[in-house]
């Protein structure tokens, strides 16, 4: 592990991300629930731009592609970055569809326990 800026912050925002979750799943009441989990999301919020920011303000192993003068990024790493953004967007897609359905599928058992099946 090298405690390069970008690295540090990218972790600490996961470790708020996963406490987010943490907190969601730790607390019974629906309100006080939403409300705490609310006000860490906004506060954690805060870790975003710090995090896209960390390779602009110390510069060390992570390059800067993104600057007012223009793309800076070769052409293999272009093909992976875009590789990869159709490979996540297609898992995300194939997620959702299986979380509509599951949602579906719970909405008509419950239909089916209403009515009394």
């Amino acid at each position: 592990w090298t405690w390069d800026p970008r690295l540090t912050t990218s972790t600490i925002l996961w470790l708020i991300y996963a406490s987010y979750l943490m907190l969601r799943s730790a607390m019974d009441d629906e309100a006080r629930r939403a409300r705490f989990a609310a006000v860490h999301g906004i506060v954690g919020f805060v870790s975003v731009p710090i995090t896209f920011l960390a390779i602009r303000w110390w510069r060390t192993i992570h390059p800067v592609i993104f600057e007012s003068e223009g793309f800076h990024l070769t052409a293999p790493m272009l093909i992976t970055l875009l590789f990869c953004t159709g490979a996540f967007t297609l898992l995300y897609v194939t997620l959702l569809v299986h979380r509509v359905r599951l949602e579906q599928a719970a909405d008509e058992v419950e239909q089916l326990r209403l009515v009394g099946w």
